[in-house]
């Protein structure tokens, strides 16, 4: 039976960020005892380059190593092994200035944990276990990655003598650091001068541009593969202007920027726009460089949150009619519905004081309303059936009493609040004149009622029966006015 060897991490999709500790087992099985030189555990982390060029007589070959990362510590130190499982635990680290993991054409950025026996003769048994390392990059810390960046491009379709108007472009960005799953918005704002072309579309990508270099000879190579791609198909036409404005994702496997350009394998990302015009034209291409990290720019994630859907408060009467349709659950206690009420009433004032204007106080009053005196003290006592209370102006011209003043006590007397719940309106004769002439001739008697109301206020238990006296003399005298009037009327 072969040797056999597993690694037990702390984690099952081994990612971790750098500066963390990589925590874990290896379990290593033999079937026989063996000499051994030693038994250790190594975490690596290194930059390869390679790629050759071919000429019509040679081919040169470019190659260039770097090392970001060499741990070894040993688990074994005698010469003989014994055969049965063996059982490693690890705890290693990872240096904050390791870059990420990548992989190109021409070269690749790569950790790995392995176990090495080391054997006197012959060949060392090696058991490698692959790992990935993020980079972290607070886009926070760099104040440059939140200023917006823009882009300009001016592009001529035709030439003498066939002379055309320039294509004005302009695209920007509010930001350019962005992380992976974050949407990159941008506008594009395009000007057709040209009166004979049309801009049929625009096509906008994420472009990831890896840079190799190689040290034998040293040789820099270029690599561009597009992320996501998206195809916007309005058109732009001539003599005329439009702006577009969208986003675009980033994707989720997608390694952060590299800043240091010391680096053999350099990692940076742009975002490319072309106007599609064509009739054998070239695209005109506007591209501006973004840079991916790992902790996204905090205004850049309030403005997301800004952006959800608001919740709109109702109006009072939309919220009237929800209270008709909308049964109430009936009340446990008194004491529990009295806290809630309480609870409940500031933000209810909250909510009515954030409403617009009504402009039911802008209706004109009824003909009843506005002819009785004392309109405005009659509003006010009923202000507990109505939800707002409604300022109505004062409309002069409105009364018709026969003296140029309303009677002495009458707009704060009991018998005026008793007359408007009666009769909720009043008709008027052939002459227009209304039934409120009342007022005047009962002058006298609502002095007497208030001189009445004076004396209830001291001996306080004769108050109601004076109204209710008041009231039956006054409804006789309102049948009286009734009556004459009807005998005008047939004469």
């Amino acid at each position: 039976m072969p040797t056999t060897c597993v690694f037990q991490l702390d984690r099952l999709n081994p990612v971790y960020n750098s500066g963390e500790y990589i925590s874990g087992r290896i379990l290593l099985r033999t079937d026989k005892v063996k000499r051994v030189n030693a038994v250790y555990v190594t975490l690596e982390g290194e930059a390869k380059v390679q790629w050759s060029m071919s000429g019509k007589s040679e081919t040169a070959n470019y190659s260039g190593h770097q090392q970001y990362l060499h741990s070894r510590t040993n688990v074994f130190d005698n010469t003989l092994f014994r055969a049965g499982v063996h059982v490693y635990v690890l705890t290693l680290r990872i240096p904050p200035d390791c870059p990420s993991t990548c992989k190109g054409p021409y070269g690749y950025i790569a950790y790995t944990i392995s176990l090495t026996i080391d054997k006197p003769w012959g060949f060392d048994e090696v058991f490698r276990k692959p790992i990935n390392v993020v980079q972290t990059l607070d886009l926070n810390y760099n104040t440059e990655f939140a200023l917006p960046v823009k882009d300009e491009n001016l592009k001529y379709l035709c030439h003498w003598p066939c002379v055309s108007g320039p294509i004005c472009s302009t695209l920007v960005l509010p930001a350019s650091g962005f992380t992976p799953l974050q949407e990159v918005p941008f506008r594009l704002e395009v000007d057709n001068q040209s009166p004979h072309y049309d801009i049929i579309g625009v096509e906008v990508s994420i472009k990831q541009h890896f840079v190799f270099l190689s040290r034998k000879p040293v040789k820099r190579n270029f690599y561009t593969k597009t992320l996501v791609k998206e195809l916007i198909s309005d058109r732009t036409l001539r003599l005329s202007k439009r702006q577009y404005e969208s986003s675009i994702c980033v994707p989720m496997d997608t390694p952060r920027s590299t800043l240091n350009p010391n680096y053999i394998v350099f990692l940076h990302y742009t975002l490319q726009v072309k106007l599609k015009t064509g009739y054998f034209h070239y695209d005109t291409d506007l591209s501006v460089p973004i840079i991916v990290g790992t902790t996204s720019l905090q205004h850049l994630r309030h403005s997301v949150h800004t952006q959800q859907p608001v919740r709109r408060t109702p109006t009072p009467e939309r919220q009237r009619l929800i209270e008709r349709v909308t049964p109430r659950p009936p009340a446990v206690e008194e004491e529990s519905g009295g806290e809630a009420d309480a609870a409940t009433e500031e933000p209810h004032q909250a909510i009515e004081d954030d409403e617009p204007p009504s402009y039911d106080s802008c209706l004109p009053p009824s003909f009843s309303f506005a002819t009785l005196a004392g309109s405005q003290q009659t509003l006010g006592s009923n202000h507990a059936v109505v939800l707002q209370r409604i300022h109505l102006p004062k409309f002069p011209g409105f009364s018709t009493l026969i003296g140029t003043a309303p009677a002495h006590g009458m707009e704060d007397s009991g018998l005026d609040m008793h007359v408007y719940r009666s009769y909720g309106s009043l008709n008027t004769d052939h002459t227009g004149r209304s039934l409120d002439t009342f007022g005047s001739l009962c002058g006298p008697l609502s002095e007497q009622v208030v001189e009445q109301e004076q004396e209830a206020d001291a001996g306080g238990e004769t108050e109601t029966e004076v109204l209710d006296v008041t009231a039956q003399v006054h409804r006789a005298r309102i049948a009286e006015v009734e009556e004459e009037l009807q005998d005008e009327h047939l004469f």
